[in-house]
């Protein structure tokens, strides 16, 4: 049986007063603030990674971060399905609209996402907004995502001049559909890398000294604890959310 040795870690940052970030590694839900990087092996022959960047104040984004993950946590089926993904994802922005109408003192409320589904024999990346998905493979990074951000905006690791947004899960008054974007790639190999991770991250640290990071750590949460540092260390003005994931080797027979 595949399996995966995992790390997770969200928290406010250094400028920020609250979360509104929430990151997911199977049916686990992580908020708030945590004092250190945990780590994880996925137990089962499917694993599911997420992070949303919740938008519209603490509570509020807070809350949108939150329930499009508890949504799609329990869609893992369908999203482990690239025949169903993309389907689920735009109920996931439906359900966020849902709450809108229940909630009115949330209006408006939001949330950025990004994913990956790992299996035996696939990897299932998607995306809406402006938190990414990376592959670290054979000493190179490169991005699975595609940033939903407007045209002439840096993709590239670094500040970004404004952080607006062509498309979220929520974000308006008015319910608007999304495109998700879902790509089916080989699946995760001994030896490479996932990086999921918020704006937080890529707005602190740049895509060279995430590569060096990938490339000398020894593990995911050796990996974790360096970029949060770094994050941390370059000013954190954002919540820092990230995930890492590494495909262990299977034993010999």
């Amino acid at each position: 049986m595949t399996s995966w040795i995992i790390s997770g870690f969200t928290n406010r940052g250094r400028v920020r007063p609250h979360n509104e970030d929430a990151v997911a590694i199977g049916d686990r839900i992580l908020t708030g603030d945590m004092d250190a990087p945990l780590v994880m092996t996925s137990p089962s022959d499917c694993c599911l990674l997420m992070i949303a960047d919740g938008m519209g104040g603490h509570a509020h984004g807070a809350m949108a971060s939150r329930a499009a993950l508890d949504y799609l946590v329990a869609a893992v089926d369908r999203l482990s399905n690239p025949a169903s993904c993309t389907e689920a994802i735009e109920e996931a922005n439906q359900h966020l609209y849902t709450l809108m109408h229940e909630h009115p003192e949330t209006i408006g409320m939001g949330s950025t996402l990004a994913g990956a589904v790992l299996s035996a024999d696939r990897l299932i990346a998607f995306n809406v907004g402006d938190s990414s998905c990376h592959l670290f493979s054979a000493g190179q990074l490169v991005q699975l995502s595609q940033d939903d951000v407007p045209e002439g905006e840096s993709s590239q690791f670094g500040p970004r001049r404004s952080h607006a947004l062509t498309q979220a899960l929520g974000g308006s008054s008015l319910p608007l559909p999304v495109e998700p974007h879902v790509t089916v790639d080989a699946p995760l190999a001994p030896g490479e890398t996932l990086l999921l991770c918020s704006d937080g991250l890529t707005d602190m640290v740049s895509s060279q000294t995430i590569s060096d990071t990938l490339r000398t750590a020894k593990d995911p949460l050796q990996v974790a604890k360096r970029l949060a540092a770094k994050a941390f260390s370059a000013g954190a003005r954002d919540n820092i959310s990230l995930l890492v994931a590494r495909c262990l080797d299977a034993p010999e027979i």
